[in-house]
């Protein structure tokens, strides 16, 4: 029976790996000779290459594939006279099967239903005597090593076509790119970073993939005819001046470079474009774009000299329009936008802007402008689907808006400099989906609007440029649907929120340095209200009263931890739909903080439902090191009747459990939790009414 089982095993194991490590073959071969690759023939163990005279493959680098494991001598990589003959010996893994190949390299005549290399003033000569008219294939000009002859390609005058890409070896001779006098398409690219080129020139080309050049000293850029580019135009040299005057389409136009000439950027014929980018041309003054329609990005950056954008038809643009931050632009004029995606104003110049026919826009930023107000120029403006952002706006004291607008999304006022602060912000009858208002601009600021609002309203308190801010201040506010004060308030140091008395959703107080916080107002809470660590907030007889809130929709928590606070008072809460989760505060844990910071009591005389589970702790962050040593009773919670759960840690003063003695019967014993007290009761003590400790 064994030796049957191991057969079985061993016919399986042989089933699932078929390897037998007896083939000897080479799959495939191909020569790389600096960017040209040439693919062998493989034909009854003859490895052929076909290559053009005068072209060398000495120290080309190969590529061998060979059977699973199998090896190769000589190894190719050791190899740099490849213009010999050559036999290889390929011996499969089990090192008994073995394979000669033999290589050679045959040298034809230039075809040019192929790619087409002219490494040599000689090749180009021969080939304009050949009056070849279309090229098949790829034409690459120039040496990829070494020293380059060419410097006259006035015999290529005949060339009208190349199926795929023209390059332009970086070590081209001639200064000037000039001799495609016929040229009209080019399928691929045109591509050089060639370091000597200082004019290019293609008089008669329509169509080309995209257009490539980038070096140091070319200065004049001209394609008369051009039309059409599939993908992208890129220009990254100092240029002096760029004659496109034909050009209608094309995906993509980059110019760049640091020490460009340039005065005037024009495509007067362009009407599409999926993205414009002009970046670092110091002494661009114009950009002309007569014709153009539609456009997705418009990305404009350090044109410091920049005064006139001239786009009279642009209509659409689907991107992101952005000028630059600092220029000579006194306005922007878009007299035919209708619709577009993000449009950022900048610099500090501008002061009027003109969009007198755009009735819908995504995002729209102004920014460090002299603006007073952008109620005229937006004429039809009706719809801002994501956000109005206004930043360091010097001379916008207070909000001036478009009538037409309809509705915005979200209004931003950001400001990080106290000299420009809004005094201001009215959005009384406004239809809004939130205001934002940002660093700086949170100091004093009064906002004003209708009773209900039916919106956000949230402050970025941090990263100010002072450390005692003054509270905003609402003016006719009763009702919001949420404020929110960020992920930390850092310098904003009273907090006094007078007026609101309904919050629809969510209300948070994160992690702070107040040192005094007052909701003396607020009466309910939609969703879930949330104080975090008033650890230096002061109160008047050490009791932080909430006075007038009466009910939470979602989960109430506050977390105190002052030295300054012994008591919390919420006269008037009756109902928390979610979770009660107090964090009480702690003794001292260190001889450098020596004070107490936990509280005495709790009051919450007129609470009588919470939906979720009651969570006394000292320290609701922290680990069992934090213990309240002052808290002694429930009493504050005299009136409470019912609670889905009971857990209370860590308070080595609590001895007495009578405020709970209406809601004990509202939950199950296994949703009583008491630890580390001062007295802690088992659940069926509590019925039996041991209620204080004996």
């Amino acid at each position: 029976m064994l030796m049957v089982s191991l057969l079985v095993l061993l016919a399986c194991t042989n089933e699932h790996d078929p390897f037998t490590g007896t083939d000897s073959y080479i799959t495939s071969f191909s020569l790389r000779q600096g960017e040209t690759v040439f693919n062998a023939e493989i034909t009854e163990r003859l490895i052929t290459v076909k290559v053009p005279e005068g072209i060398s493959l000495k120290g080309a680098t190969a590529t061998v594939k060979l059977s699973e494991n199998a090896s190769i001598y000589p190894d190719p990589a050791d190899i740099t006279q490849w213009d010999e003959e050559i036999l290889f010996a390929v011996t499969a893994f089990d090192g008994t099967t073995q394979l000669s190949y033999k290589y050679s390299v045959i040298r034809s005549h230039i075809d040019a239903n192929e790619t087409v290399i002219l490494a040599t003033q000689a090749d180009v000569d021969a080939f304009g005597a050949s009056d070849i008219t279309a090229i098949g294939g790829s034409l690459i000009i120039g040496s990829a090593t070494g020293t380059d002859s060419i410097r006259d390609l006035a015999p290529l005058a005949k060339l009208k076509e190349i199926t795929y890409s023209l390059t332009i070896h970086p070590n081209f001779a001639a200064a000037e790119l000039a001799g495609f006098d016929a040229l009209e398409k080019v399928g691929g690219d045109i591509y050089s970073t060639a370091a000597n080129i200082e004019k290019v020139s293609f008089p008669k080309l329509q169509s080309a993939g995209s257009v490539f050049f980038k070096n140091s000293k070319l200065g004049e850029v001209i394609f008369s005819r051009l039309e059409n580019v599939t993908k992208a135009i890129t220009l990254q040299c100092p240029l002096g001046g760029i004659s496109f005057p034909n050009l209608k389409q094309v995906q993509s136009i980059h110019l760049e470079d640091r020490d460009a000439m340039i005065t005037s950027v024009a495509f007067p014929s362009l009407e599409k474009a999926e993205s414009i980018v002009v970046y670092f041309l110091p002494s661009l003054t114009k950009i002309l774009l007569p014709e153009l329609k539609e456009v997705g990005d418009m990305k404009l950056n350090w044109l410091t000299v920049l005064a006139f954008i001239d786009a009279p038809k642009l209509e659409v643009s689907t991107g992101t329009i952005t000028l630059p931050d600092v220029s000579k632009l006194s306005e922007l004029s878009f007299p035919e936008m209708r619709q577009a995606n993000t449009v950022e104003v900048k610099g500090a110049e501008l002061g009027l802007l003109h969009f007198p026919k755009l009735t819908a826009i995504t995002n729209l930023s102004i920014q460090n402008t002299t603006l007073s107000g952008i109620s005229t120029g937006f004429d039809k403006l009706e719809k801002i689907e994501g956000e109005l952002r206004l930043m360091e706006m010097s001379e916008m004291r207070t909000l001036s808006i478009p009538s037409s607008i309809r509705r915005i999304e979200k209004l931003t006022i950001y400001n990080q400099n106290v000299d420009r602060n809004f005094a201001e912000i009215n959005i009384k009858g406004m239809n809004l989906g939130e205001l934002s208002i940002e660093r700086d601009a949170v100091n004093g600021i009064k906002i004003i609007g209708d009773d209900v609002f039916h919106g956000i309203v949230s402050f970025d308190t941090q990263n100010g440029r002072t450390y005692d801010w003054v509270s905003p201040v609402f003016e006719g506010f009763h009702e919001i649907d949420s404020i929110s004060y960020g992920n930390y308030i850092s310098n904003l140091r009273n907090l006094e929120m007078k007026g609101i008395r309904k919050i629809n959703k969510g209300f948070h107080i994160p992690n702070n340095n107040l040192i005094g916080l007052s909701l003396p107002d607020l009466e309910e809470v939609g969703g879930n209200f949330v104080i975090n660590h008033l650890s230096s907030v002061s109160v008047e007889d050490s009791v932080f009263i909430i006075p007038k809130l009466k009910s939470v929709g979602g989960d109430f928590r506050i977390t105190t931890a002052s030295r300054d606070i012994i008591a919390l008072e919420l006269p008037a809460l009756t109902y928390v739909a979610g979770n009660f989760i107090i964090g009480t505060g702690y003794a001292s844990t260190s001889q450098w903080d020596p004070y107490g910071r936990d509280m005495k009591s709790l009051s919450f005389p007129m609470l009588k439902t919470i939906g979720g589970k009651i969570t006394l702790k000292p320290y609701l962050d922290g680990g069992d090191n934090y213990i309240n040593e002052r808290f002694t009773d429930l009493d504050g919670f005299s009136a409470l009747e019912s609670v889905k759960g009971v857990e209370i840690v860590r308070h080595q003063g609590l001895i007495s459990y009578e405020g709970f003695s209406k809601a004990i019967s509202s939950f199950p014993a296994s949703a009583w939790s008491v630890e580390n007290n001062g007295y802690n009761p088992a659940y069926q003590d509590l019925l039996d009414n041991k209620w204080v400790k004996p």
